[in-house]
């Protein structure tokens, strides 16, 4: 169960993230237009975010020991995929017509609208990986396996929305939604504790390495 939950988690977040980057061309398109820069600057913002994501989500996981960490990081990714139909096509109006002809706009206004919440979900992966984790001998198996599931959620959302939600749901709809999904799962995860259980002590050490290391 707990281990079906943390992977529950890996494929939701990897769906919203991947749906994300689909459907955010689609949303700056009216101001941008759908030229090739507007691909190159929605890639390049969330690779760029994914990055980030995974060396903060990696120092928060190595000072959690629970999944309430995990549990806020999902809640304020919710809470920006909910406020970005709210506040993304003023901010993007406001930029002026230099920011809007300039091959750099729009990479601006992808930066402004889906950093933080790309960043927020790629920190979710290092975390879970602390939680999923059972010991040394398993590592392998165990991160293989997380980013494994977190890949068919990847996978799933750019297919879901491609096929399926750009043509059927309007975008605003499907980002708030997606946003309340999050936020959801994200308080499950503070009001449910998940207890990290891997570690590795000294006892793990095999004694000819303790001495050759001294």
């Amino acid at each position: 169960m707990r281990l079906t939950a943390l992977y529950l988690t890996s494929i939701t977040c990897g769906f919203c993230m991947m749906a994300l980057e689909i459907l955010g061309a689609r949303f700056i398109q009216p101001v941008f237009g759908s030229s090739i820069d507007v691909w190159a600057a929605i890639i390049s913002v969330f690779i760029l975010s994914l990055s980030i994501g995974y060396v903060a989500g990696g120092r928060i996981a190595d000072r959690s020991h629970t999944n309430a960490a995990l549990g806020w990081v999902i809640v304020f990714a919710g809470v920006f995929f909910c406020l970005t139909p709210w506040y993304g096509m003023p901010l993007m109006l406001s930029m002026g017509e230099a920011v809007h002809t300039a091959r750099w706009g729009v990479l601006f206004a992808a930066l402004l609208l889906f950093l933080i919440p790309s960043l927020l979900l790629g920190m979710v992966s290092p975390i879970l990986v602390k939680l999923v984790f059972t010991g040394a001998d398993k590592v392998g198996s165990t991160t293989g396996t997380l980013y494994a599931i977190g890949s068919v959620g990847n996978v799933l959302g750019i297919l879901v929305s491609d096929y399926v939600l750009l043509a059927y749901v309007p975008i605003n709809t499907t980002i708030v939604v997606m946003g309340a999904v999050l936020c959801v799962l994200g308080i499950i995860h503070l009001a449910r504790p998940i207890h990290a259980t891997g570690h590795v002590t000294e006892k793990t050490v095999p004694d000819s390495d303790v001495g050759a290391r001294a």
